[in-house]
This record gives structure tokens, sequence and C-alpha cells, in this order.
């Protein structure tokens, strides 16, 4: 395994270096083109010469620009191949609750082992995953994709609230707003009351502009660290969240009743 991962991270720094010496060269010779060209007048052959050399190292640049994904593409692909060997350690060693989040067909797997090699699965289902590389229309790039690999279940929490950071904004070609120019809900008011306040009492411009935001998750939440939660969302089965792992409400709550800290989760 480690010989394959390293193999794919010499890969790709090869053709890093490669693509990058091209351009050296190509920049190179474009001024080795005009300058010979201008000083000795050179004749039609050797301008064809050079001219082809360039014309050769462009095409060279062309091929690696065009197949720059690979890499990426092949990292995910040792990312969720180590993650699944990960998988049958766990079976020999781990015993209790585990779960599986499969990110190419959008579902989940809890299962449970008993430390022997043997477990069994509890419960499966969709759920919803990293939507990968976005932008906004001012060409701000994020990459929104759910981490591969092995994590832990580092909190759990009831009643969670969501905190939009400045991407959310961003992502709508909006300004981030100052402190004071968020819209508060009253924290007089219960958690319950607060979803309600939310919903009917503001407006859906008022709404854009909570930053701490109630109902959203869900009643749960499973906190794998990073920033990547377990939580209840809209578009299971799909390639859509900003990396979190989204739920359905009951499913939610099965996992939040059988995932303890500590839990191992794994993503592939």
């Amino acid at each position: 395994m480690n010989s394959l991962k390293t193999a794919l991270i010499v890969l790709a720094g090869v053709l890093i270096v490669g693509f990058t010496i091209s351009l050296i060269n190509a920049d190179q010779l474009s001024r080795r083109l005009q300058a010979v060209q201008y000083e000795f007048h050179i004749t039609d052959n050797e301008l064809q010469h050079v001219s082809s050399e360039r014309d050769t190292l462009a095409d060279v640049n062309s091929f690696l620009l065009a197949r720059e994904y690979i890499v990426d593409e092949l990292m995910l692909r040792v990312d969720s191949l180590h993650a699944r060997m990960r998988e049958n350690e766990l079976r020999n060693s781990y015993y209790g609750h585990y779960l599986l989040i499969d990110t190419g067909q959008n579902r989940f797997h809890l299962r449970r082992s008993f430390g022997n090699g043997e477990d069994i699965l509890i419960r499966s289902g969709y759920c919803g995953t990293g939507k990968g590389w976005t932008s906004n229309d001012s060409g701000a790039v994020w990459n929104f994709s759910t981490p591969r690999g092995l994590r832990y279940v580092v909190k759990t929490g009831e009643n969670p609230y969501w905190y939009r950071p400045d991407w959310y904004w961003q992502e709508m070609n909006l300004t981030p707003p100052e402190p004071d120019e968020y819209v508060v809900i009253p924290d007089t008011l219960s958690w319950d009351d607060q979803i309600v306040y939310y919903r009917d009492s503001l407006s859906a411009e008022e709404r854009i502009w909570v930053q701490k935001v109630p109902g959203v998750l869900g009643e749960y939440k499973i906190d794998l660290g990073g920033g990547i939660l377990i939580h209840y969302g809209i578009g299971r089965g799909r390639n859509i969240s900003h990396g979190c792992i989204r739920m359905g409400s009951a499913d939610l709550e099965a996992l939040y009743r059988a995932l303890p800290v500590g839990a191992p989760v794994i993503i592939y």
C-alpha cells in the first residue's frame, strides 16, 4: 500500500516538475527566437527549426495541463483504498459500532465489529457528501470535498446551531457582513422557538444575514473534527454538501445513539 501511494506521489511530482520545466523552456525558446531573428537575421530553415521546438513544448504543456485532474483523482483513489484497508484492520482489532461512508455511492453503513474478524451490518442508507471543487462569479475557488480516510467521533451534541462561515456569503457573490450587521435571533427563546422565529418572523432576505442558525443541522450532530460534521440535510444520495455528511432525521438519530465519542468513521 505504501509503495502504491509513494509511486503515485512520485508520478504527481514528475508531472508537476515536467509541466514547470516545459513552461520555462517554452518561454526561453520564444525569447531566443525573437532575439536571434532580430540580431542575426537567420534563415527560414533555422527559424522553422526553432519554431518547431517551441511548438513541441507547447504541445507537451497542453497535454500536461489537460491531465492535471488525473493526479487529484489518483490521490483520492489512494486515500479511499487506504481507508478500506483500515476497515479490515478494524474488524480484527475493534469491538463496537463503527461507520462507513461511501462518497462515490453516497451511502452509509453502520456496522458492529466483534474484534475477531467478524462484524454485522446494523443500518444502511443514503447520505449526502461533498460536492468537490466549486467557484463563484468572481473566480474564487473552494474544494468542498469530503475528506477520505479514517476519522473518529470527537464530540456529539443535541440541538446544534450552524455558524455560517464567510464562504457562505462569498459563494453567493455577497460580501460577508460585519459582526454588527448580523441578524440575531433572541437567545431568550428556547431552541424550538428560535427555529419558529427564524422561519416565520424573518423575511427571506433577513434569514440570509443570520450567522447563528438553529434547526438546519437537525436535532443532533456528530463531530468528526476539522469542521466535518454528520448532521441532517437535504440532497441525500448526491455529492451536494460543503464537505459535511448529510443524513435523514431517523438515520441521524440512529447514528447518534450508536456511535460514542471515539468511534471510528471510515470515509472512502
